[in-house]
């Protein structure tokens, strides 16, 4: 991955400043390489996640989701397995362990992971309504929502205050103003997180990026796009002001193809199929 240098810089003063990333579980490698084995039945995979408890208990909050859940409440991780498919349930276990890891219990951080959680349902709303724009799938657009802000509980966790300002913003969090305040950045930060688990090169380029004009060469300009249409859209729901999309609206919108007087239309639709998931 290419940076520039003003992202290199903040990349080492990150580094500099010793910032804890917290690791890539190894039980993460062991879940992945049982999902990818075909001999490997549901009720083996099931096994190794129930010997992590905390991770079972991510596991079933987000199988019985209204994003995950199919009808009736899952009972048991291989039921999950079962019913998710493979894929869903790798993503699933990233998700839950990476929530896991750099979750907190506090009041703010559960205000934090419900945004998140809204913007990745939005996410993947709008993936399926605009078919898979850059063939990207629900799932992965489910990740790119849920930790595009994934820096941000990592330079909570080592600068003190930092986002208890925009906590209680009642406009919503502008973490962009808290990095210019504190000269640094949850983008680069989360891209550590990103790149530390091995998440998925277009992930890490959703999360480096969601706050700036996609360049005309940048390498996953489909999965920023989705994200900043599914910002705007969260924005609207909760009667925010959006001052980023006046900037970002052209180039997102001609990156995913929608003429500029659709918008008002695809945005109504995503929020209807949001309410129903919510």
């Amino acid at each position: 991955m290419d940076l520039q240098a003003s992202e290199l810089a903040l990349l080492e003063k990150l580094r500099a400043a010793n910032i804890q990333i917290p690791p890539r579980p190894q039980i993460l490698q062991d879940i992945e390489t049982m999902l990818d084995d075909d001999d490997a039945t549901e009720r083996m995979i099931g096994q190794l996640i129930a010997r992590d408890v905390g991770l079972t208990a991510e596991v079933f909050r987000l199988a019985n989701s209204p994003f995950y859940r199919r009808g009736a409440n899952i009972q048991s991780v291989e039921q999950a397995v079962r019913i998710l498919g493979r894929k869903a349930m790798a993503q699933v276990t990233r998700s839950a362990l990476l929530r896991q890891q750099l979750g907190t219990k506090s009041a703010c951080m559960e205000s934090f992971w419900e945004r998140c959680t809204d913007v990745a349902t939005l996410c993947s709303v709008l993936c399926d309504q605009l078919e898979r724009p850059g063939k990207l799938c629900a799932d992965e657009a489910y990740l790119i929502g849920l930790f595009h802000d994934s820096g941000v509980p990592v330079l909570m966790q080592h600068i003190e205050d930092y986002g208890k300002a925009q906590f209680d913003s009642p406009t919503g969090p502008d973490f962009l103003e808290e990095d210019d305040a504190r000269g640094t950045s949850h983008c680069i930060a989360g891209l550590m997180v990103a790149m530390e688990w091995h998440l998925p090169d277009m992930l890490c380029e959703a999360i480096r990026g969601h706050h700036y004009v996609i360049a005309e060469d940048h390498p996953a300009p489909h999965s920023v796009a989705l994200l900043q249409l599914a910002l705007h859209a969260y924005n609207r729901l909760r009667g925010w002001p959006d001052n980023e999309w006046g900037y970002q609206a052209e180039r997102a919108l001609a990156v995913l193809a929608i003429a500029a007087d659709d918008l008002d239309r695809v945005l109504d639709q995503a929020l209807a199929s949001f309410e129903v998931l919510h």
